[in-house]
């Protein structure tokens, strides 16, 4: 390992660090587990990159043994995905660039930070609608790597729709570009020597080969990041690559640049929200379902678990949300619509509100820019508010992003408290109503060795019903390490040898990002399963980020 590290060093221009202190820094990231790295690269650029991968791979050649690459922005994935054992890229120090900003495109470095990236877009009055919640804290890159989501999902569609092409090194240090191509141009991929040829070469044919496979066999919902996206590859007489780099996590190649297709962004004086409270679960999922037809740019949900919490951690927060009488909803739906043209959103409003009048006990409408922002609040400093809660008990994020047909909302939300009461777990739900992708993150002690025993009962047992309701066990946070090992669940044995051909077919030496998608098992997990977590032990969502977002 000296020896690699030295070659490193006289081969790049970024930096390199052993130091103890940034190898603690890069061994955890938002969730829950611990993996220390054995050296921490800074790349310059893309050509940086392809040397990196390149000494790596003679460094194997030569025999030595395996040193594995895994990609990392800002450390807020929640479940795993850029922390390893190996060699940790950071491509926030230096790869952090606006290329180009176009008339409907933008041009970014993967390191750059998602709200620095936004504003750009909004001064140009455009904007990316799929941004995550964690807009303020994550890269660009790591959007990527997740097809990351949010609550404008439910009208406009997750990171991958708006990625016209990514910049790659591919596990040979090759830099090409990813982008969708017609039958002309696939050929000629498929004749260049090397990796590159023979990725379009094999990729093509498998899923030629297992159409009618990867078609049948994934779970049809609305919002899905699990898995590598194959029956998105060829469409309408076309084929595009990229559709698998997206949500893969950095375990396929390295992504050094992105074109995104940016939209125009709605006059925010031409937006309706409807705020509406329940006082059951199975009538809120009704009115979820029927607003849902209405092409809603936002459907959310926060229970009352979340509202209790809340008020007794940030009361402030629920000024002017709650119906005057002070009653805690069991639920509260909060409906946007952004449609430009006025009478088409009036009627949109008028027919939500005559949904929301036969399910809700209470209701009320927002026109204006600043109260709306004050009716969101909570729904989007939801994840914040839990980690800032004190006591030795945490909210955890192990089943935070588990996503059923829309229509199943209801009983979802039901058999998840049943879970939790069988467990005897405090939890509270938020998330996104239009797509049935819900987060929970009930409370624990990682300290506890009982406590860590019914993470994993409770776990089976959650994922083992999502999987009954037609789900995913990734709607939006992608597979990462705890959900890889439950996702041969969801789709079944035929889609998982397919998934693990994929992994072969981009990186045979499995170097980059392993254990993360394909190849993990539950050993591994629980070996690495941290024994504190706290808001103080997160990787870069330290307390005051948390406060930040609470304070927005």
């Amino acid at each position: 390992m000296k020896q690699l590290l030295k070659n490193l060093t006289k081969s790049l221009e970024g930096e390199i660090s052993t130091d103890n202190k940034d190898l603690e820094y890069y061994s955890t990231d938002g969730g829950v587990f611990e993996l220390t790295p054995t050296a921490i690269v800074y790349p310059i650029d893309t050509n940086d990159v392809s040397k990196l991968v390149k000494t790596v791979d003679k460094f194997h050649q030569n025999g030595n043994d395996k040193i594995s690459l895994t990609a990392r922005g800002n450390g807020t994935d929640q479940g795993g995905g850029p922390i390893n054992t190996g060699i940790i890229v950071d491509f926030m120090k230096h790869m952090n660039q606006i290329l180009e900003i176009g008339d409907d495109y933008v041009v970014v470095q993967p390191g750059c930070m998602y709200g620095r990236l936004q504003d750009e877009l909004k001064s140009n009055g455009r904007y990316i609608p799929s941004y995550p919640a964690s807009i303020e804290v994550c890269t660009i890159g790591g959007a990527v790597a997740n097809n990351a989501a949010g609550e404008k999902t439910v009208k406009y569609g997750a990171t991958r729709k708006y990625v016209d092409a990514i910049q790659v090194v591919l596990a040979d240090g090759t830099v090409t570009w990813l982008h969708e191509m017609n039958d002309k141009q696939l050929e000629h991929r498929k004749s260049l020597p090397g990796l590159e040829g023979s990725i379009f070469k094999q990729l093509d044919k498998l899923i030629s080969e297992n159409y009618e496979t990867i078609h049948n066999n994934h779970p049809h919902v609305t919002k899905e990041s699990a898995g590598y996206a194959l029956w998105k590859v060829k469409k309408n007489g076309h084929f595009n690559a990229a559709e698998v780099i997206v949500g893969s996590q950095g375990t396929l190649c390295f992504v050094t640049a992105i074109r995104m297709r940016t939209i125009e962004l709605p006059d925010p004086n031409k937006v309706s929200l409807l705020v509406s409270y329940y006082d059951s679960i199975q009538k809120a999922g009704d009115a979820a379902k029927e607003i849902h037809e209405l092409d809603p740019s936002a459907l959310e949900v926060v229970d009352s678990n979340l509202i209790n919490l809340v008020n007794s951690q940030k009361p402030e927060l629920l000024k002017g949300l709650l119906p005057e009488d002070g009653h805690i909803p069991a639920i509260v739906l909060l409906a946007e619509f952004d449609n430009q043209n006025d009478s088409v959103r009036k009627q949109k409003e008028v027919e939500a509100k005559e949904i929301i009048h036969k399910y809700a006990y209470s209701s009320v409408v927002k026109h204006k820019p600043e109260q709306e922002m004050q009716m969101w609040k909570l729904r989007r400093s939801a994840a914040a508010v839990m980690w800032t809660i004190p006591g030795k008990k945490k909210a955890l994020p192990i089943i935070e992003d588990g996503t059923v047909p829309p229509h199943k909302l209801t009983e979802f939300i039901k058999r998840a408290y049943e879970i939790f009461e069988k467990y005897d777990l405090e939890i509270a739900i938020w998330g996104h109503a239009g797509d049935a992708d819900l987060h929970m993150q009930p409370f624990m002690d990682l300290s506890k060795a009982a406590d860590r025993r019914k993470l994993f009962a409770m776990t089976d047992d959650f994922y083992k019903m999502v999987h009954e309701l037609g789900g995913t066990a990734a709607g939006e946070h992608n597979d990462s390490l705890m959900r890889s090992a439950y996702r041969p669940l969801m789709f079944g044995p035929e889609m998982e040898k397919l998934f693990n051909q994929v992994k072969d077919i981009f990186d045979p030496e499995n170097m980059l990002n392993p254990h993360k998608k394909v190849g993990v098992d539950f050993n591994f997990i629980k070996k690495h399963l941290r024994h504190e977590y706290s808001i103080e032990s997160l990787a870069k969502l330290e307390r005051q980020k948390a406060q930040e977002t609470i304070d927005r």
